[in-house]
């Protein structure tokens, strides 16, 4: 289906836009004379409304259709993200006082945040629109090789910005959004699975027992992932002993490209192989990103420390279709959107805990905030048995009925 290709499309272009300053952050952060937990802050800060705006974009475009929501989404991303990056280009050169540069940094992260939230569960919704459950897994797959793709590309080309002027990864990042925005408004049909008509009212929850387990282990490994690219920027100076920032931009902007080239390797095979053992997928990713965070903290040279993310890469590459994938299988058709909305939010809720204590436990210790992401996302797998005995319950109920 050609549409949905430019929809990938779409997807990956926004996903670069926001994955490209990634890298760039952290030495940021430093040359503006502001602290690692300033850092988190913020991203903690912009978390919370993400988590409080992402369940009302998938619940509206439920409601009104998806590429309805989808142009709004993109014009406002586009808009506020081109204002962040006209401020930090500013600031780099006409330095603020720090009060004044968190403070308007605050609020132009939340406001992106607030945009943000709501592509991903328009994405889910529209594959779920269009095609039957058995081939959810290998769509949303795809759905996430595309934003390997953004992983890939955006850091890549953030850290090689970055090593001429640390502002042009921002500006280059900004003006992404408005090819999504045209190609959208030309390519893009509206889905013709609209559920306007549907008189029951959704009112799905984070406690729902259908979703909760979801909820908590998206909310664990983006504790991983927001851990990981939090302190990065930091961690690749300290731990590998670099000269400059703008070296260690380059190193993390690497590293990131590295694990968002094993995402798109694991997704695309993913989709082609088409498996229908989600759960055991599942825990074969949670695995190998548990694993794969605690080595990274204990390498020994540059080949060992992109090593060690890439097995995170194939961690999440595992985790992210598989997560949305049993999500879908979990809800009707005119809860797709809302659940996914709620998946969104549980990285919301990761981004507005995470950063800030990740940024202050790396102030006491580098690694400890990495061993305990780790830690709590290797003991979720103890969840795992529950979890199919619930599956296998519903199944039966539903086979029932």
């Amino acid at each position: 289906m050609n549409n949905i290709k430019f929809l990938f499309l779409v997807y990956m272009l926004l996903q670069t836009a926001f994955m490209m300053i990634l890298p760039v952050i952290g030495p940021v952060i430093r040359t503006q004379g502001l602290e690692e937990w300033h850092a988190g802050l913020i991203v903690s800060l912009s978390g919370l409304f993400w988590m409080l705006t992402a369940k009302f974009w998938g619940q509206k475009s439920d409601q009104i259709g998806r590429k309805k929501v989808l142009m709004p989404l993109t014009l406002g991303f586009f808009i506020s993200y081109l204002l962040w990056a006209g401020f930090i280009g500013y600031t780099l050169h006409h330095p603020l006082s720090i009060v004044t540069m968190l403070l308007v940094m605050l609020i132009l992260r939340c406001v992106i945040a607030a945009f943000f939230s709501g592509i991903n569960p328009v994405m889910v919704g529209y594959i779920a629109d269009h095609y039957e459950p058995e081939q959810r897994a290998s769509k949303i797959a795809m759905l996430g090789a595309a934003a390997g793709i953004a992983i890939f590309l955006g850091p890549f080309i953030g850290g090689l910005l970055s090593s001429i002027d640390l502002a042009f990864a921002f500006y280059f990042a900004a003006i992404l959004p408005i090819f999504a925005l045209i190609l959208t408004y030309v390519k893009v049909r509206e889905s013709d699975a609209l559920i306007s008509n549907v008189i029951e009212k959704v009112n799905l929850k984070m406690t729902d027992s259908r979703l909760r387990f979801e909820v908590l282990v998206m909310f664990l490994t983006m504790n991983c992932i927001f851990t990981f690219n939090m302190c990065i920027g930091f961690f690749s100076k300290d731990h590998l002993n670099l000269a400059t920032q703008q070296e260690s931009a380059t190193i993390a902007g690497m590293t990131l490209s590295a694990v968002g080239l094993t995402l798109i390797i694991v997704q695309i095979l993913i989709s082609k192989f088409k498996p229908k053992r989600h759960l055991f997928l599942l825990a074969l990713g949670m695995l190998c990103m548990g694993l794969g965070i605690f080595m990274f903290t204990f390498t020994q040279g540059l080949f060992f420390f992109v090593f060690s993310a890439v097995i995170m890469g194939v961690g999440g590459g595992l985790i992210m279709p598989m997560i949305n994938t049993i999500t879908s299988l979990s809800v009707k058709a005119n809860e797709q959107g809302a659940a996914s909305g709620l998946i969104s939010a549980a990285q919301g809720l990761s981004m507005l805990v995470t950063p800030l204590i990740a940024t202050v436990l790396y102030h006491y210790k580098n690694e400890l905030p990495y061993w305990i992401a780790g830690g709590l996302l290797l003991l979720s797998l103890l969840l795992i048995p529950k979890h199919f005995n619930t599956q296998q319950k519903l199944e039966f109920a539903r086979s029932d009925i």
